[in-house]
């Protein structure tokens, strides 16, 4: 397995010359596209779905809960374990990475692709959001077209209005394939893209993988930030060692002091972004 460098001169165990390129692409930059997963979460307070510690699936649970059959079976378990996840989701809060990430909308034309149910990345202000496994406060019914928005987790419990049938989250379940047009949207934006942020993921899943795949082959400039070595994600230029909550705001500062270098006219927020990472 690759490590970080131990040098003292290293960024996040990315030498100097390889971060100086990293902040050349920025400024090359128009568009970039952030592909993120678990791991932006987790420094929210957020379980991942898998590892050590408090994680969403754990034995047999991931079969009662997120696959349709498990769901139909027993929907008293499964309606209170998403109740109680969606509890902890809708106390979390964006931590100082997800801000960083909002303030890239300052100069950059930025496409976020969450395989995250949560809604941190809008909390943050972020202004384009996809969900590839849909969002934990969004409901729809097993058994007929009705879908709607839950103000709270507890609104998973009542009936269907439309037919009074089970509801269910409109997230993405084990054999269901995330929405065709937002994959279609994903693609294109990943296609146009100069530089891929790929931010608490190894980016293993299809076709969610694809996507990263598609700016890789346009020309992309492609950035992992991630605690640990992404073995799939080999073809990547740069890979800095850390969480989203370590790099984000310092990678941030410093694409900031880049545009400032360049003479570009910085709003009072980036500069007020720039003093506080500090």
């Amino acid at each position: 397995m690759k490590t970080p460098s131990t040098a003292a001169t290293a960024t996040f165990g990315l030498e100097p010359a390889g971060y100086r390129k990293l902040l050349d692409q920025f400024t090359q930059a128009r568009r970039i596209l952030v592909y993120s997963g678990a791991g932006l979460s987790a420094d929210s307070g957020l379980p991942t779905y898998r590892g050590a510690g408090r994680h969403l699936w754990t034995g047999d649970t991931v079969r009662r809960v997120a696959t349709l059959e498990g769901y139909a079976r027993d929907p008293a378990f499964a309606v209170e374990w998403y109740i109680e996840q969606g509890g902890w989701l809708h106390a979390a809060r964006p931590h100082e990475g997800h801000r960083a990430l909002q303030a890239l909308d300052a100069f950059w034309q930025v496409t976020h692709v969450t395989q995250n149910v949560d809604v941190l990345l809008e909390a943050a202000g972020c202004a384009k959001v996809l969900h590839l496994h849909g969002r934990y406060d969004e409901l729809r019914c097993l058994n007929c077209d009705w879908h709607g928005r839950a103000a709270r987790p507890e609104d998973l419990r009542p009936p269907c209005p439309n037919c009074g049938g089970q509801r269910r989250p409109s997230i993405v379940w084990l054999g269901e394939m995330p929405d065709a047009a937002l994959v279609a949207q994903a693609e294109a934006d990943a296609a146009a893209a100069e530089l891929v942020l790929v931010i608490g993921t190894p980016a293993e899943m299809y076709p969610g993988a694809a996507i990263v795949e598609t700016a890789h082959r346009a020309g992309a400039g492609i950035c992992v930030i991630n605690p640990e070595w992404c073995e799939n994600l080999h073809y990547a230029h740069w890979q800095l060692f850390g969480t989203a909550h370590a790099v984000l705001p310092g990678l941030a500062r410093d694409a900031l002091a880049r545009r400032q270098a360049e003479g570009r006219a910085v709003p009072w927020y980036w500069r007020w972004l720039a003093e506080w990472v500090r």
